[in-house]
Order: structure tokens, then sequence, then C-alpha cells
């Protein structure tokens, strides 16, 4: 069985992506105890709560209470604007150096970063420019790079996201592939098949209706289902992941309003077992 990551969003309780203070009501004992109980092997962690753990625990017994609990594979995340200029590139190396000194104290798995969410323009000669500056500070601090491929950034797509990571002469890593994003760009299964394995660093997995929520943020900040509840192909969307050669982490990112109403242990525990499945399946196939 894949090692699977507790995506933050998912049972950090009443948090989502941007609604200011974004660290959890949870505490790190009770929330990765928990984690480590259900089998879940790897875990994610957003600025404000590595922020919170530095100030309050500190990194090191961060870093104990993950490895005490089996969390091994550990995402940080996300750095925006690496490819910017003025005052949203200061802002973004304010938060690179902080996610990186967090990341390797804990000993993260990988950095997740993204693309440029105000334009749609493309310019992969500067942005792989700026992404081989990033990756090689990251690599200093032994944190591989990936880019989650998101439907509103300029790197919508695998295609774009590989051209990219290729200008930019990433050897291992570069690309994170979420299926929400995958399925609502409508990215082929074959354009994900056609990456080399060793250029995606992780992946995640959901599910949603087959119609967009209201406009396409609602949809992805409140209509998250759990895996098998929604319209997704994750059978094929595994499929063409691991035909790739690909061989790590797995994490089960879960944004909704409902699943934020949940109490803790059933927010974590429906939704490793709603994934369980479609992982068993696709790793008997090899």
């Amino acid at each position: 069985m894949p090692d699977i990551i507790a995506s933050y969003w998912t049972f950090a309780g009443d948090r989502f992506p941007g609604c200011g203070d974004e660290a959890s009501p949870y505490s790190f004992k009770e929330r990765y105890e928990l984690a480590g109980k259900l089998g879940y092997s790897g875990a994610d962690i957003v600025l404000d709560d590595l922020i919170r753990a530095r100030d309050t625990i500190g990194y090191a017994e961060l870093r104990r209470i993950l490895e005490g609990n089996g969390l091994v594979d550990t995402e940080v995340q996300i750095l925006t604007d690496w490819f910017a200029d003025g005052p949203r590139r200061a802002e973004s190396d304010r938060q690179r150096a902080l996610l990186l000194e967090a990341g390797e104290a804990i000993g993260a798995h990988h950095l997740k970063i993204s693309g440029d969410f105000q334009t749609k323009e493309l310019n992969i000669d500067r942005m792989a420019e700026s992404l081989a500056a990033l990756n090689a500070e990251a690599d200093l601090r032994g944190i591989p790079l990936g880019i989650e491929i998101m439907p509103f950034t300029n790197l919508a797509t695998v295609k774009e996201g590989r051209a990219v990571v290729e200008a930019a002469g990433i050897k291992k890593g570069g690309l994170l592939l979420d299926i929400w994003h995958m399925e609502r760009e409508g990215v082929p299964h074959a354009d994900i098949a056609a990456l080399p394995g060793d250029m995606i660093v992780s992946i995640e997995i959901n599910d949603a209706a087959a119609e967009i929520q209201g406009d396409i943020w609602n949809d992805t900040l409140n209509a998250r289902l759990l895996p098998g509840q929604g319209s997704f192909d994750i059978d094929g969307f595994l499929k063409a992941v691991y035909s790739t050669g690909f061989n790590g982490p797995i994490g089960i990112e879960i944004i909704s309003e409902a699943q934020r109403k949940k109490p803790l242990e059933p927010a974590a525990r429906d939704a490793i077992e709603a994934a369980r499945p479609f992982i068993s399946r696709i790793n008997r196939k090899g």
C-alpha cells in the first residue's frame, strides 16, 4: 500500500485556504496521534500552522510527534509568487524562507508551490529561470519541489507544467497532481501517463459532482467530496499515474464545508476509509 498523506484541509477543522489565520484549532499531538492510529503515513502542513509550531512547541518537537506516529512523508505548503517582481516577490521571499526553514527542520518530503493566480499568461523561460533558482535553494535543504497544476493559474495543464520543469533542468520532481484540478481542467489521462515517473513528487485524490457547484472557487473550497461520492474517474487517474513508474505518496485532500463541520476523528477516518479501496485496487494492478 502506498504511503498516504493526511492532507491539511481534510482534518484541520473549520479552516480553508485564504480564510485568514489558517492554523488549525486542533493541537499537533491530537491530530497526528489520530492520523498515525488510522494508518496515515504522512502529513501536510500549511505555513500558518508551521509558524504556530515554531512559536509554541518548536520544530524539533513537531518532528518528534510526526515521526513518533509514523508520519514520515511530510508536505509543507504553499509557496506562490516565486516568479514575481516587486511587493509580491518580497512577500513570497519571506514565506519562502519560512517554508524552507520549517521543511528542513521537520525533514519534509517536498514543498508544494503554485503557478500564477493573477494571470494565465505563461512565459516558460521566465518561469523556468525562477523555478531553477528556487529548486537550487530547496535542494540545499534536501527538499524537492512540486508545482500543483491548477486550472486557475498559468500552469493549468500537465503539458504546461512539464514544459517549465524541463526548461528549468530539474532532474527529479517538479509536479504535484491533484485529481480535482485534473478533472476540472479536463486534463487527459494520456498526458499524465506520458510523464516521466520521477517528475511527479506527489498526488492527491478526492471527488466532486459532475457539474461545478456555483463558480469554480466555490467548487474547490466548499464542494469537494470523499472519494467514490462523486463523478471523478479516480481509478483511471491512478492507473495513469502509476503507469509512469511513480512510487510517491498519495494525499487525500477534501476541502469542503461539510468536511470542515465534522469532528476531528470522523473527518480523518472518513477520508482514509473512502480512499483505501481505490488505492488498494491500483496497487494490486502493479
